[in-house]
């Protein structure tokens, strides 16, 4: 972080993508020494530790996946829940009834590749704009109407039993990410880099390489799950949303020229060793 003046920024979000908290020592001493608040985007980092405390509660709070919230303090706990009582909708059963049918229609096709070729042809069907879907949220910012929901009562059922699932869960991604550092030094392919006071569960396993979109493409084509999902530092807001929120391709060179090489590989369930070998022979073929 570049900025040195203290209140040139109020608050900085850490992000700790795929679970890995970066250079967290420097992160936390840099927002330190501007007096800037901190909030960490846990969103991938469930039961992942920084010197054997939890990410999420270095900060203020801490933001998730599925509109998760925590705050680690009771005044400020009070005002976030007058915040939510404010602005946040109740669930309605229309919108609960069409998540849990796609939760149940979606299963089928996460436990093969065919979820990979349709999320492959239908990225590729929207930049060719042959149509457009609504495969991102668009906020319209103003008080953020009609975003915010508050979680109903099948929703909350649902994560749940994924929460009893974790620790199942977490062992998978464990054995897979130690199978593909693995294959990835057989390989000749460099590691991502963790910080030795790091203990990660990686969501997915990141790579740098020199030619994304054409690994991303081959990939999708034979139904591997190697992805590039990241398009810029404020993803996944584009086109008009980008000035909302201040930023001009430029203004973070560093995080740009990350996003513009990184591919990522899937940790959990799906990956095998016969798909593992199948993505490193894309990688190695092309990079």
């Amino acid at each position: 972080m570049g900025i040195q003046n203290k209140g040139s920024l109020k608050v900085v979000i850490l992000q700790h993508t795929f679970g890995n908290p970066g250079r967290f020592e420097q992160l936390l001493a840099a927002c330190n020494k501007i007096d800037a608040k901190i909030i960490e985007d846990c969103a991938h980092a469930l039961n992942c530790t920084w010197k054997n405390q939890k990410l999420g509660k270095w900060g203020e709070g801490a933001v998730g996946q599925g509109g998760m919230l925590t705050v680690n303090s009771s005044s400020l706990l009070e005002k976030v829940d007058r915040q939510i009582e404010r602005f946040a909708a109740p669930a309605s059963q229309k919108s609960e009834f069409i998540l849990s049918s796609l939760r149940r229609a979606y299963h089928p096709f996460s436990q093969s590749r065919l979820d990979c070729y349709l999320g492959y042809n239908y990225s590729r069907l929207r930049s060719m704009l042959h149509f457009r879907g609504k495969s991102f949220l668009k906020n319209g910012f103003p008080s953020c109407t009609g975003y915010p929901r508050l979680m109903g009562e099948m929703t909350a059922k649902a994560k749940l039993k994924q929460i009893e699932s974790w620790p199942k869960l977490r062992q998978i991604r464990l054995q897979n990410t130690a199978m593909i550092e693995d294959a990835f030094s057989n390989a000749g392919i460099s590691l991502w880099p963790v910080e030795p006071q790091a203990k990660i569960t990686m969501m997915r396993y990141p790579l740098r390489v020199y030619k994304k979109w054409e690994i991303v493409h081959r990939a999708g084509i034979r139904g591997l799950d190697i992805a590039g999902w990241y398009v810029s530092p404020v993803h996944p807001l584009s086109d008009k949303d980008l000035a909302k929120v201040d930023y001009r391709r430029g203004c973070c060179p560093r995080a740009e020229g990350t996003i513009e090489r990184l591919v990522h590989l899937p940790t959990g369930p799906s990956l095998n060793k016969h798909k593992l070998d199948a993505m490193i022979n894309v990688i190695t073929s092309i990079h």
